[in-house]
This record gives structure tokens, sequence and C-alpha cells, in this order.
């Protein structure tokens, strides 16, 4: 009963008639791949699908209402997996003060992270971190504000009221503050973040950097944990992309040392996009996350469509 009705809200977002003053803005992105992970068949995955509905209302004197409602998009379902499950979703205010929302959101931590050449693959950072995970969390009753730009520099600021339902520890009374500079998208972009989990001991600093101009990227992020209730430890990411054309050949390189189990590891993934048109494209990838708490991809051919 429950999926039909969130079923029945989308159809109904996306029957909305665009012209509408305030319609919302219905989007997506379908992400399938074959491919062969070491000690497994080759099989077709999807990875991160997603649809969304975004919007605003204009409430005078320079105040909007913002609103987003985001679910995990499940076509390739494994036995017990749900078709649609919750990704970031919130209400909100925006004016010249910037913004705050409230609902379920990624943490400051994990929205300044660079753009991720293997982002939502099995190369993805999340599966090259050694144990040291804590820098990529996605949480409800969260209260958060961004700031305007001051001459491109902007500020997060998150709380985490009262998560429940954690499998490794308490989430409740988390905060998270980041600074960031510039944009993924375009020349320099700085960002510098740190999360405290409160009512445990356990804190997360991440720095990042990305060069992005013309057909070149190159990003460095660094993470460090430290706490005595979680792994201690840090971990450096390395990626560079140059696009050829329609072609760009891509790689990425990860050292993590995990000091409570005194392991120095690394791992990498070597791959390459092919744009088909504005908004699909094609990639094969082939990584080894074995060390580092991932898995080894033996080889991986992807399509991503956005719409």
């Amino acid at each position: 009963m429950k999926k039909n009705i969130i079923a029945l809200a989308i159809a109904s977002a996306i029957a909305a008639p665009s012209a509408m003053a305030g319609a919302p803005t219905v989007y997506g992105k379908m992400h399938l791949a074959v491919e062969k992970v070491e000690g497994g068949d080759a099989s077709v995955n999807e990875h991160d699908s997603r649809l969304g509905v975004k919007g605003s209302e204009d409430l005078g004197n320079g105040l909007k209402a913002i609103y987003k409602v985001e679910f995990a998009l499940k076509t390739v379902a494994d036995g017990g997996d749900e078709t649609l499950s919750q990704r970031n979703t919130y209400l909100g205010l925006k004016g010249g003060f910037g913004q705050v929302m409230f609902g379920t959101h990624d943490t400051p931590t994990k929205m300044i992270q660079p753009s991720d050449l293997f982002g939502d693959t099995y190369a993805d950072v999340k599966y090259f971190d050694n144990g040291l995970d804590d820098g990529e969390n996605r949480f409800s009753d969260t209260a958060m504000y961004v700031s305007p730009s001051f001459s491109g520099v902007k500020l997060i600021a998150a709380a985490v009221l009262n998560e429940e339902g954690a499998t490794d520890a308490d989430k409740s009374d988390w905060t998270n503050v980041a600074v960031t500079y510039g944009s993924v998208k375009k020349g320099l972009y700085l960002a510098a973040a740190y999360q405290d989990a409160g009512d445990i001991d356990e804190t997360v600093v991440r720095v990042s950097a990305q060069y992005k101009m013309s057909d070149l990227i190159a990003s460095i992020m660094y993470q460090d944990n430290s706490g005595d209730d979680q792994d201690n430890g840090n971990f450096t990411q390395l990626q560079f992309g140059y696009k050829f054309g329609k072609i760009m050949p891509k790689v990425k390189y990860v050292m993590a040392n995990n000091d409570t189990d005194d392991s120095n590891e690394s791992g990498y993934a070597v791959g390459l996009d092919y744009k088909l048109g504005k908004k699909t494209t094609a990639y094969v990838y082939t990584s080894d996350a074995s060390d580092v708490g991932g898995d080894k991809v033996n080889f991986s051919f992807g399509l991503v469509h956005k719409f």
C-alpha cells in the first residue's frame, strides 16, 4: 500500500502541466551495467538509479519555499529489494540569508567531495575507505543551513537531532560544518569539513581540492578519522581525467591507512567514458578495491542516462 501511494504521488507530479507557475520539476537517472566482479558470475547490476521531484514557490519579499523528494529506483531488483527507497528529501526556505532545510540529507562532509569520476559504481569512494566509512553518510532528522556565496565562499552546517535505527552506533546529536570555495563544475574548488558524532567519541576531518577547466579534471581528497568509537586512520584519493572529444580516459588511486587494525593498503580504478549524447554516457572500467574494503571488478560496461 505504501509503495502504491508513493508511485501515485510521483505519477501525479509527472502528469502536472509544466507550464503551470510553480510546477515541480521531475528528474532522474538510470544507471545499469553489465559487469564481472571477482568471485561471482557476470550480471546486470543497477547503481543508484533515482527518481525525484523538486521545486519552489515564491513567497514574496525575496523568500521562497523549496522542496525535494528523491528516491533510489530499483529496476533490477534482487529478492527483497524495495523498488523505491528514500534519498535526499527535504522542505525548506531560501532567501538572501541563504537556505535552511529540514528532512533527510547528505552530511556536509559527504557533500564537499570533488566530482567522483567513478561515482555510483563499485569504484565509488565509499568502497575504497578501508573501514574509514563515516564520511559518506545520509541522515534523517537533519536540520541544515547553507549560506549565500561570499566571493565564492560558502558555509554549510548541519545537525542530526535524533537519528534512529543506526546499525553501528548512536547517530543522535551529530554536528557537521563545512566551508567551500568555488564550484565543482568549473575552475578551482576547495573545501574542508569537520564532523563530530556528539554522543560517541568519533570525529572526521575531510579536505578536498579540484581543478576543472576545458577538457581537464584533476582532484584530491583527504580524510582523517579519530576517536575511541570508530576505526582510526586516514585515506587519500587522487583522480584524473582528460577529454578527447567524446572520449574521456580516467583513473583513480587511493591510499588508505587504518591504524586500528594496522593496515596500509591501496586501490585503483582505470576506465573510459564515451559521451553518446547530451544526457547519455557509456563507460567501461576495471578496478581493484579488494585490499581497502571493496571488490575487484574484472570488467564493467555501463550506461547512464539522465532526464
